[in-house]
């Protein structure tokens, strides 16, 4: 286990993956909760609900790799992609490993949930909980694709500030930019971020095989978390639904697909709300 160290934030501690250095954070007592954070964000974007999970638990929060303070591998001409759904999903198990944590409660949101959910298909005996949050278990339509591909375009010829506004300023996150003030979870990832870091990630969120097949060897009762007007993620959040054995769907009123942003302590309630529930099971 890595040494960590006590921070006004949290006990930080890095796991090294593959050679990989993952930084995370944790505070509180209680069962285990780690959290994996959405796309061109860190783990700073779980600060407005970070004292209510902490309140019951061991709360833990994660840079994926290419995010935040963790490293940012650059890929290499031959060699394998350091940015993979498989790769993060070890990043994951690196950081419960380095932890000590045999069996934990998952919250993945947006990327964090593709995370999640191949994390939960390859080791589902160590998931007790499992929350999965603007979640998408097939590959992406085709509409959503096809503006990533304008997004890495823009990343290529505008540079990364570029890449960042004109990403955040799509359809999915339509009414955030309000929400999200100079020290915004955004803004605090944008300046941490590398074009090498933003692109692999990218290709995760983007280009990761559909993992419906393997839904249903996820063990634990699983909660999906759907906006009301996040239109690309309803059909499949319904699909999830059906095909984890011991799954829960909830549609959050009035919110899209960055609901976290939106309504942060709507978002709080529904997680709590699961898992304390989930206690007395």
């Amino acid at each position: 286990m890595s040494r960590q160290r006590d921070t006004e934030c949290g006990a930080r501690g890095e796991a090294n993956v593959g050679g990989v250095r993952i930084v995370h954070e944790s505070w509180g007592d209680g069962p285990a909760l780690v959290c994996c954070h959405a796309f061109a964000v860190d783990r700073t974007m779980w600060a407005p609900q970070r004292a209510r999970f902490a309140a019951g638990h061991r709360l833990t929060t994660f840079d994926q790799r290419g995010s935040g303070d963790s490293d940012h591998p650059v890929p290499d001409v031959g060699q394998d992609d350091p940015y993979t759904i498989d790769a993060f999903a070890e990043d994951l198990r690196g950081v419960l490993d380095d932890l000590g944590i045999e069996t934990a409660r998952i919250l993945g949101f947006s990327m964090g949930a593709a995370t999640a959910l191949r994390f939960a298909t390859r080791w589902p005996e160590r998931v007790e909980r499992l929350v999965l949050a603007s979640a998408m278990a097939s590959r992406l339509p085709d509409e959503i694709v096809e503006r990533a591909r304008v997004v890495e375009h823009v990343l290529a010829g505008e540079g990364l500030e570029a890449a960042y506004r004109f990403y955040f300023g799509g359809s999915l996150f339509k009414g955030v930019a309000e929400t999200d003030g100079p020290n915004g979870p955004f803004e605090t990832a944008a300046a941490k971020a590398t074009p090498h870091g933003f692109s692999g990630c990218y290709r995760v969120t983007i280009d990761r095989p559909s993992m419906v097949d393997e839904l249903d060897r996820i063990q634990a009762p699983t909660l999906i978390l759907v906006g009301e007007r996040d239109v690309h993620y309803l059909d499949d959040a319904e699909l999830m639904a059906r095909r984890i054995p011991r799954a829960t769907k909830v549609v959050v009123p009035g919110v899209g697909h960055a609901m976290s942003v939106e309504a942060p302590e709507l978002f709080a309630d529904e997680v709590m709300r699961f898992l304390t529930h989930a206690e007395g099971d």
